[in-house]
């Protein structure tokens, strides 16, 4: 399981890293009103949310490659849940939420 994480730690990283390299290159580029927020409707705000996301991104990804717990993985523990059980849950929460932030810079930028 350990090369796993490794692995997943290194292409979210590589995700990441993209991600401030597209943004930074793109930046005047990019329109003034960006999407911010997809749910019942789509929201829009200002470009200058995006690096607040990129930031947002890189401290989800300093927590997990750090092996912070976060709460929902911290109740799982409490209740006895299988330590792989914990590391694939943790893994796929840690791509999934680079993905996601990620994908809002990235529409912005494409």
């Amino acid at each position: 399981m350990e090369k796993a994480r490794k692995i997943i730690s290194g292409i979210s990283w590589g995700i990441a890293v993209l991600t401030g390299i597209l943004l930074i290159v793109s930046w005047n580029n990019i329109p003034a009103l960006v999407i911010t927020h997809i749910g019942m409707g789509i929201s829009y705000g200002s470009k200058n949310i995006l690096p607040m996301i990129f930031c947002v991104e890189l401290a989800v990804n300093i927590l997990f490659t750090l092996r912070c717990d976060i709460p929902t993985i911290r109740e799982m523990r409490k209740s006895k849940v299988s330590s792989k059980f914990l590391d694939v849950t943790a893994i796929v929460i840690q791509m999934v939420a680079v993905i996601i932030m990620s994908s809002f810079v990235l529409l912005a930028v494409i």
